[in-house]
């Protein structure tokens, strides 16, 4: 009650003393009748005028002091309170835009309007109901599939949503902590890394180099196929390099995120936490490793490949990247990708693989990750929001 009460005093306290700053605005009342609200309530004098937009032409802003115009901004207000704080409206909403249809263009507004809303998450109280809309969001989409399959195919809207609130500077730290290294060490500053895939590429650059070593011409012919390339000895010892290469620097990136996963971003683990609980609940008789995979491929698409891809954009590297760099980050995410995803190479990358050994023992180590990272959302679900 002691803190019900202290809210309503300060509802009271802020409702007077806008009166009162727009009365001043107007040359209403004196400075020293505001000052003397403002020290009745304890508050900080410098903190008064900090709005230098004295001209608003707004009908609902307060500096108009029509009567009616207040009413409407107390409604707003109101529905605003309403919106943020019970989610299902927000939510069926956006069930029902992602049903009929949009444009981009109109996605992108309404992105931005939910955003807004919740004060892009700066603080916690918003990012908290924020991260209640996503959850409802994702229960009211799920209710509406009939198996796993019209999940994946599913083209949400709160994915939009969630998106830009990953997208937000303050959780790049954990991205910068956790590819940062491996993004210097193995990439950057490993300036003879070379990760290519295709034997025929390996094949044509291993001629250029000839070339370029000896100033003649080689006597390799170019035109063969990929087949032949891979029988070349010294295309296949380079293919076999590149590919282990490709392994050492995946088993740098599964340490690095078992090492920091304490560190991940509350909201991201939350997310993940809440669709796991609510897939499961949907479809019990589907196995929860699978599950459990699909959570964790949702995370690995949506929050670390785009980082990972594009560093210099997300602020895991101060440096540009040259198109070497930019190819090899390709090709340990096109790695990384099949992993996360639960599946083996298969004809698309036919040369990949001989990686498949590796890839299924990574599988296994990434879903036991992911099964940590639900762990310790329940730890720490209970304390990180407190407003």
């Amino acid at each position: 009650m002691q803190h019900v009460r202290q809210n309503e005093m300060a509802e009271q306290y802020i409702d007077q003393l806008d009166v009162k700053i727009a009365l001043l605005v107007k040359n209403k009342i004196t400075l020293d009748e505001v000052l003397k609200h403002q020290k009745h309530f304890g508050g900080h004098v410098g903190s008064l005028l900090k709005n230098k937009e004295m001209s608003s032409k707004d009908p609902f802003d307060l500096k108009a002091m029509n009567k009616n115009s207040r009413k409407k901004l107390e409604h707003y207000q109101e529905l605003f309170f309403l919106l943020q704080t019970q989610p299902q409206y927000l939510a069926r909403l956006f069930k029902k835009l992602r049903e009929q249809g949009m444009a981009e263009q109109d996605g992108k507004r309404i992105e931005g309007l939910a955003m807004g809303m919740f004060g892009f998450a700066q603080k916690r109280r918003e990012e908290y109901h924020l991260l209640k809309l996503v959850s409802r969001s994702i229960k009211e989409e799920v209710d509406g599939c009939h198996s796993l399959q019209d999940y994946l195919r599913g083209n949400f809207f709160w994915s939009k949503v969630l998106s830009s609130y990953v997208r937000s500077p303050r959780d790049r730290k954990y991205l910068k902590d956790l590819l940062g290294p491996l993004i210097k060490e193995n990439i950057i500053e490993n300036e003879a890394l070379d990760l290519e895939s295709d034997p025929m590429q390996i094949y044509r650059s291993l001629i250029n180099n000839e070339e370029l070593r000896t100033g003649q011409r080689s006597r390799r012919p170019r035109d063969i196929s990929r087949e032949e390339a891979i029988r070349d000895p010294e295309t296949r010892e380079t293919f076999i390099q590149h590919l282990q290469d490709l392994r050492d620097i995946a088993d740098y990136f599964f340490a690095s995120l078992d090492d920091l996963l304490f560190k991940m971003p509350y909201g991201i683990r939350y997310i993940a936490q809440q669709t796991f609980q609510i897939l499961s609940a949907k479809f019990p008789n589907d196995n929860q490793q699978h599950i459990l995979q699909i959570v964790g491929h949702w995370v690995w698409k949506t929050y670390i490949q785009p980082a990972l891809t594009a560093p210099d954009t997300w602020g895991v590297v101060d440096r540009g990247l040259t198109p070497v760099h930019k190819r090899n980050l390709g090709e340990v995410a096109k790695v990384l990708s099949q992993v996360a995803a639960g599946k083996l190479f298969g004809g698309e990358n036919i040369y990949l693989q001989p990686m498949n050994n590796y890839v299924t023992q990574a599988i296994s180590r990434l879903e036991e990750i992911w099964s940590n990272c639900k762990s310790l959302y329940v730890i720490r679900a209970t304390c990180h929001f407190s407003y």
